[in-house]
């Protein structure tokens, strides 16, 4: 579904998941992923390109959908055409849609079994469940208890 020779994806942590780190991963076959949180879009479109220079290898964005960019960062990964995103922060729904039809795969990574039956319905076309002892925006149980559950 995604190009990639392991299932494993970098957490798109703000401020750390930068052009060199993801190139990286995505050049040993994982899937390296932006962490686009606090970021113009301007230095986003910019970073898209870097990890493009760095790897042929795909690559995500992590959309973070309280930034008060976020309408202005979807426009620049619809544009730049990257293999998939993660959203995290909010509810991705409105704009399933728009990513699909430019064949970008979305992945809203969630902490709770309700949530992840809300965005199968709205389209996701994969989930990932991040429990509590994960970082960044996280729920009440643990990925061991919540991963069989979703």
């Amino acid at each position: 579904m995604l190009g990639i020779e392991y299932p494993i994806f970098l957490g798109g942590m703000a401020h750390v998941s930068r052009a060199p780190l993801v190139s990286a991963v995505s050049a040993a076959g994982g899937l390296g992923i932006i962490g686009s949180g606090g970021m113009p879009p301007d230095v986003l479109a910019a970073e898209i390109e870097k990890v493009r220079e760095m790897t042929d290898r795909p690559f995500g964005v992590n959309l973070m959908l309280m930034d008060p960019n976020i309408d202005a960062q979807v426009e620049v990964v619809l544009d730049a055409g990257v293999a998939m995103v993660t959203t995290g922060a909010g509810n991705p729904a409105k704009y399933i849609d728009r990513l699909k039809a430019r064949g970008i795969k979305i992945f809203p990574v969630v902490p709770a079994v309700a949530l992840a039956v809300r965005m199968a319905r709205a389209g996701a076309d994969g989930i990932v469940a991040e429990g509590m002892e994960s970082g960044g925006h996280v729920g009440e149980v643990t990925t061991f208890v919540l991963v069989p559950q979703v």
